[in-house]
């Protein structure tokens, strides 16, 4: 889990400096009560496994940068995707702040680090004993800290994710929640995730992304952070719930499951049927809008099917669950 560490907790930072061995581990309280501190600590129940802490520095001309200081996560749990959180958190808090820019400092030749900073867009600046990076901020700071794809990315995929896609009303969310019931059962750490709940916010702003994507946007960033914080607490398998019917969309979303192998699929079922689901879980406008949108739908063309595979949800939710675990060749997690 990620935290923000407030000004009042100099225990917890404490702790964090012993952990890392930053001096004897009591400055906290000098540090936090200075202008601008900021830090944030990452746990594994009652361990602290990452650190980070720097300052939201003000300029003469009122505008303001962050300067990080410190990054580091414990040896055994590093390629876990916990640094990228913790530079995700420092850097959103910064941006939120007012700040338009941060810079570091780190070793030449701490490759991590420098893989890690440029896959975040950090900009190098010097070459010498030391290197600069430059990240430039926005008031939404985490869609420079998404995880990065190509040759610059930090492999690291140890977990597993799977999405549900298809139309509302096919019982996306109810096999969800049976494949991650099979799952825990069995022993393993597994987050289910409904992404129509990460994007409940409105109005959309006046000056959205094109095509009318700013919920689906919304959506994967705010999954990026979740998935950071449930594989910082153990997860790994990710079972979600959502809407993806383009290459681009399930791009976007593998970018922000850091870490996980994404399979895709996609959930289908006869129209009276849906529209009997429809009618027993919506009301109102709600379910106007999508049985309109039901009456609408066109079948998506064969070569332009994203997923790896379909599944017709026409029996019970445990059934349906256990055919997708065979077909995406996770039942030897299971047994």
């Amino acid at each position: 889990m990620i935290r923000r560490v407030p000004a009042a907790d100099v225990q917890l930072f404490d702790r964090a400096s012993r952990r890392f061995g930053a001096a004897a581990g009591g400055g906290g309280q000098a540090f936090l009560g200075s202008p601008g501190a900021l830090a944030f600590v990452a746990s594994h129940g009652a361990e602290i496994v990452g650190w980070c802490w720097g300052y939201h520095l003000i300029r003469p001309d009122t505008s303001s940068m962050l300067y990080l200081h410190r990054l580091e996560v414990a040896p055994e749990h590093r390629r876990l995707g916990i640094g990228r959180a913790l530079l995700h958190a420092f850097m959103s808090a910064g941006a939120q702040a007012g700040a338009t820019r941060m810079f570091l400092t780190t070793g030449e030749t701490n490759a991590p680090a420098r893989t890690l900073y440029e896959s975040l867009g950090g900009g190098l600046a010097a070459q010498g004993p030391t290197v600069n990076y430059w990240f430039l901020l926005n008031p939404d700071a985490t869609a420079s800290a998404r995880p990065a794809s190509g040759p610059k990315a930090v492999q690291t995929s140890v977990c597993q994710a799977l999405l549900l896609t298809g139309v509302a009303g096919v019982g996306k969310s109810t096999v969800a929640d049976a494949i991650g019931g099979v799952l825990t059962e069995a022993g393993h750490a597994t987050a289910v995730v409904d992404t129509d709940m990460l994007a409940q916010f409105g109005p959309s702003p006046s000056v959205s992304p094109p095509g009318g994507r700013f919920y689906d946007e919304l959506k994967c960033l705010n999954l990026a952070s979740v998935w950071a914080n449930f594989r910082a607490a153990g997860a790994r398998f990710l079972i979600a719930a959502t809407v993806i019917d383009s290459q681009a969309q399930r791009e976007q979303y593998a970018e922000s499951l850091a870490g996980c192998d994404v399979c895709l699929v996609r959930l289908i079922a006869d129209v009276d049927t849906v529209r009997n689901r429809l009618r027993q879980r919506d009301t109102g406008s709600k379910l106007e809008q999508h049985l309109r949108a039901l009456d609408e739908h066109r079948p998506i063309p064969t070569e332009a099917l994203v997923e790896d595979f379909t599944v017709t949800n026409d029996r019970t939710p445990a059934e349906v669950a256990t055919e997708i675990l065979v077909r995406a060749s996770w039942m030897d997690e299971v047994n």
